[in-house]
């Protein structure tokens, strides 16, 4: 959601210092994040900030030598419970520091709910936008001179222009429907790129399950989200593995890749590294194997599980 925010006029030259708060379950993610704003030159003052080693974040905003102009909290199930989202957070969504107000932006990387007291506000939506989309969103705010900043009050205040909308993606053929498993815990990044190549038309059509995996497979709590995600990888033609450095360790995905299996789906397999460790149940089967973690790799073994082959 972009909600209308006020636009608050910047001399030009003033590039505002950006703060990613995260818990390390979401390292990955927050270093992808300040990384791309690095490289957009939105702001050479990205700084991220591992909240679950003891930080305060209202103490880390005072003690800032430079004000902090916007913070991102990634908003996600290993971040909803901590102190920092429940107390925290809320402090700094009601005061000012060093005279100025700091714009709380959150992101929301999984499919976690938002915090009560932040569902009014703004904010990016990686997991249901996808990088891309959510990335643009983000950069439409954030960017100096463009966008909403906070600033010393009082200010003129502007009306925002609403952000472009992108028109639908085409609509895929109905015959193919990959359902993706993946490594919950350590492999979110790569779920998050897939999605973003399925924006185009040229992509097989997705599947996944989008619901927190909180429970171990074998557990009676985790019955309800097994059925669901049978559910999906039923209704699907096509089972894509992508196997990272722990993925052969994960029970969820061995589940998966034995429901797949005996479901009698179309196998694909597309590795993080070419060192990484397929679990033993899919290796027996003899799936379909990209030849590299790529947009063209994985559509071509895609392609070649459903028979499809690629003319040279």
């Amino acid at each position: 959601m972009l909600a209308d925010v006020p636009n608050v006029i910047r001399p030009r030259g003033i590039q505002p210092h950006i703060v990613i708060a995260y818990s390390y379950a979401d390292n990955e993610f927050a270093h992808r994040l300040a990384g791309a704003l690095r490289r957009e030159d939105i702001s050479p003052w990205v700084d991220e900030v591992d909240m679950s080693v003891g930080v305060i974040l209202v103490n880390r905003l005072t003690n800032s030598l430079r004000p902090v102009d916007f913070v991102i909290p990634l908003i996600s199930t290993a971040s909803l419970a901590a102190r920092w989202v429940q107390q925290d957070l809320r402090v700094v969504t009601t005061r000012d520091f060093k005279g100025r107000r700091v714009r709380v932006l959150p992101a929301r990387v999984d499919g976690s709910a938002l915090p009560d007291y932040l569902r009014s506000q703004s904010y990016i939506d990686f997991h249901a936008n996808g990088w891309k989309r959510a990335f643009e969103d983000l950069k439409v705010i954030v960017r100096p001179g463009g966008v909403p900043q906070p600033t010393v009050r009082p200010e003129p205040e502007f009306e925002l222009p609403r952000p472009i909308r992108r028109p639908p993606p085409e609509k895929k053929p109905e015959g193919k429907l990959v359902f993706v498993s993946y490594d919950y815990e350590n492999d979110g990044y790569y779920k998050d790129v897939l999605l973003t190549w399925t924006t185009s038309p040229d992509f097989p059509r997705l599947s996944m399950n989008d619901q927190p995996v909180n429970y171990p497979v074998d557990s009676d709590d985790a019955e309800p989200l097994k059925h669901v995600v049978y559910g999906k990888i039923k209704a699907a033609t096509a089972f894509l593995c992508v196997v990272g450095k722990k993925t052969s360790m994960s029970d969820w995905v061995n589940w998966e890749v034995k429901t797949a299996i005996e479901l009698d789906k179309r196998m694909v397999v597309a590795r993080t590294d070419r060192d990484c460790m397929v679990p033993d149940a899919l290796s027996e089967v003899g799936p379909t194997c990209a030849l590299s973690f790529t947009f063209e790799g994985i559509r071509r073994a895609v392609d070649e599980a459903y028979g499809i082959v690629a003319q040279e």
